[in-house]
């Protein structure tokens, strides 16, 4: 399902879109608080709101749709009018799409079963003490290489959403890796208490995460919605989504 946004309104002030620009199609994942799949099928989420509010002020046509995650990575990378959102930046990805906005800090953790007593500390991922699980293709199993966990010890599953978690609780694996407030609100959103498990340790990662183009969109439709969100900060009307970590988790 996606929202069509026909009329932008910047400042009270109706905006006409660019007849020239093509309709954009803005990707994305049921990823809460960030970005979610309403039950009426509109798209919420406060990275949604960031997005919407950038390309508003650009003045282009576009619908915002939500996919698997993987599916909307090839979407974004292939198609002439594709832009992602709420996509982490990390060393890997940096040549393959132009960074247009930060919508947010990245504030990534790693969690354990909520009975676990071992410490987990990056010597002890570094000397593979503990098994790790991640969906294939997320950023999270990068993140755990990054990390220093042996590849050995990476347990890659293709299901989304809930499935590494469901490893670690059902002790078919140790440790996962979750941005903190994204976390506690996909457990909940699909049934699960988040206190079966728990941060024990932050990454020090600067990932954040973006708006971001394909590089097959034009170079001038890239450059109207950078220079719109440059406008929009340089006046005070942009900011970022901000959250507040768990309390006595180190890293």
């Amino acid at each position: 399902m996606v929202v069509i946004v026909y009329t932008s309104f910047v400042g009270g002030v109706a905006l006409a879109q660019d007849q020239d620009t093509p309709q954009l199609i803005v990707y994305t994942e049921n990823y809460p608080p960030f970005n979610f799949e309403r039950e009426d099928g509109s798209v919420g989420g406060l990275a949604t709101e960031r997005v919407r509010q950038i390309l508003d002020a650009a003045g282009v046509p576009y619908t915002i749709q939500v996919l698997p995650w993987a599916r909307a990575m090839n979407a974004a990378r292939t198609k002439d009018n594709a832009l992602i959102f709420t996509i982490t930046r990390t060393p890997r990805r940096e040549y393959g799409f132009d960074w247009i906005a930060l919508i947010a800090e990245s504030n990534f953790h790693v969690f354990v079963r909520a009975d676990e007593t071992r410490s987990v500390t990056p010597e002890a991922l570094k000397a593979g003490v503990f098994t790790a699980s991640c969906v294939s293709g997320d950023l999270a199993c990068e993140l755990l290489i990054w990390a220093g966990v042996p590849t050995k010890n990476i347990i890659p599953i293709a299901k989304e959403g809930t499935g590494d978690f469901r490893m670690v609780v059902a002790g078919r694996a140790d440790i996962y890796i979750s941005d903190y407030s994204a976390n506690k609100k996909l457990r909940q959103a699909e049934g699960y208490d988040p206190a079966l498990t728990k941060p024990v340790m932050r990454l020090d990662s600067r990932a954040g995460f973006y708006l971001a183009a394909g590089l097959k969109v034009p170079l001038e439709v890239r450059k109207k919605i950078k220079e719109a969100y440059e406008s929009l900060r340089a006046t005070g009307q942009y900011q970022l989504v901000h959250f507040e970590g768990p309390e006595g988790a180190g890293g």
